[in-house]
């Protein structure tokens, strides 16, 4: 296991007597399509909060290509290549999609503490962003504030944020939530154009997303690890038919 992208070695988390991550062992490899699903309160989202470091493990331990980070801070896990989106979008709302990229990419780059860059960082983080423009289908969007977006647009930035900072591992949370269903197509169609060396983490309920994304799932309920397979594997795995079809008892 030693050269996965990411390993979850035995993590659990408790707040107070509360336990909503026990013992869970999770471990992807360099360009992984793994789904992340369960019930409402099963522990999706701590569970990523605890890999990004935006929370820290009770017990066990988060390793990176074969290092430790369980002690490392959050934002030093994203220079160190983990990315990831949010239920609720996290961007600069008076700020344009391309001011948004440009900040995402300096910070990569090591730019963003010079008042002005030079020409040669200039041009890069001004070709980077064009890159994620037309990889996204916002090219036509770049000089719009944020907050005049449609709500499905203002997801898709946010992964062209992740994105602009180069991770190797990708963490999705929900990244259709609150979308129209118009326009969810759109995101999952940019999902599938991301790099194949980049391992990605999604949290999703729809599991006919789930089955076109994934070709690994891991099923979390109550804090832990229910079942994990192929999709074809978890689809006739019977408590998770009970969960997600509600036809136990034709088992």
């Amino acid at each position: 296991m030693t050269g996965a992208a990411l390993e979850v070695r035995g993590v659990s988390k408790r707040f107070g007597s509360l336990d909503v991550a026990r013992n869970v062992q999770l471990s992807l490899e360099e360009g992984a399509r793994c789904a992340l699903i369960g019930p409402n309160g099963a522990g999706k989202t701590t569970l990523v909060n605890l890999i990004s470091g935006r929370l820290a493990p009770t017990a066990g331990e988060i390793w990176m290509s074969g290092r430790n980070v369980t002690a490392m801070p959050e934002a030093a896990r994203v220079k160190a290549g983990i990315g990831r989106t949010f239920q609720i979008t996290n961007l600069f709302r008076r700020l344009t999609v391309e001011e948004n990229l440009a900040l995402a990419v300096a910070e990569q780059l090591g730019a963003a503490g010079r008042l002005w860059p030079d020409r040669r960082a200039r041009a890069s983080i001004d070709g980077r962003v064009a890159g994620m423009l037309a990889m996204l289908r916002l090219t036509d969007h770049a000089g719009r504030r944020v907050e005049l977006l449609p709500y499905g647009v203002q997801r898709i930035v946010e992964l062209a944020l992740a994105l602009a900072l180069a991770p190797k591992i990708l963490l999705l949370d929900e990244p259709a939530a609150g979308v129209p269903r118009a326009d969810v197509g759109i995101i999952f169609e940019a999902i599938e154009q991301l790099p194949t060396s980049m391992a990605v983490l999604l949290i999703e309920h729809d599991i006919d997303v789930v089955f076109r994304f994934a070709t690994r799932v891991v099923v979390l309920v109550a804090g832990e690890v229910l079942a994990e397979g192929s999709p074809r594997e978890i689809s006739e795995h019977p408590q998770v038919r009970a969960l997600y079809l509600g036809d136990a008892r034709h088992e």
